[in-house]
C-alpha cells in the first residue's frame, strides 16, 4: 500500500522581499543549472529581484551524488493543471503582503523520483520537494537542502 495520497501544497515563505499577494504577481527572470550551482531568479512587480541559489554540495551526507539539486522539472500554466485544486495548507504563511513558495508534502514528484535505487526519500529522508510557481511558469525542484537567498535590489 503506498504512503502516498494527493500532493499537499505549504506555504513556503524563506523571504518576504517579493511583493505580492501570491505568486501570479511574479515571473521567472531566469533558471540557470550550472556545474557550480542551480540558481532560480524571481522578480515581482516592483522589479524586485530575488535569487534563489542551491549551491550545497554535500559528499558527508551523500558521497556519491555531486548534483546541486537531485531533479527538477519545468513546465507552463497550461501543462501543469494538475495543480488546479490541490489542498493548500497557509500555516507558515509570514506576510500576506509577500508572494511565496511551496514546500509539498506526500509529493508525486518524489514517489516518481524514489524509483531511482541508489538515491530518494527512503535513503535520505530530509529529501524535499520546493515547488515555484509565477503568474505563466511552474518550476518544481527536489533536493536535500533550502537553497540560499539573496535579495539582489
Amino acid at each position: 500500500m503506498s504512503v502516498y495520497h494527493e500532493d499537499i501544497l505549504h506555504i513556503w515563505q524563506p523571504t518576504t522581499a517579493l511583493k505580492g499577494r501570491n505568486p501570479a504577481q511574479t515571473a521567472f527572470k531566469e533558471i540557470v543549472r550550472h556545474d557550480d550551482y542551480f540558481k532560480i531568479s524571481i522578480v515581482d512587480a516592483y522589479d524586485t529581484q530575488v535569487d534563489l541559489i542551491y549551491d550545497q554540495h554535500r559528499p558527508s551526507e551523500v558521497p556519491d551524488v555531486e548534483y546541486y539539486v537531485w531533479a527538477y522539472r519545468y513546465g507552463t500554466e497550461y501543462g501543469r493543471f494538475d495543480l488546479n485544486g490541490k489542498k493548500v495548507d497557509e500555516t507558515n504563511r509570514i506576510c500576506t503582503e509577500s508572494s511565496y513558495f511551496f514546500k509539498v508534502s506526500n509529493s508525486e514528484f518524489i514517489k516518481w523520483f524514489d524509483k531511482n535505487p541508489l538515491i530518494n526519500s527512503f535513503t535520505h529522508p530530509t529529501l524535499e520537494h520546493h515547488l515555484y510557481l509565477t503568474g505563466d511558469e511552474v518550476l518544481d525542484v527536489l533536493s536535500i537542502y533550502e537553497p540560499k537567498i539573496i535579495i539582489a535590489k
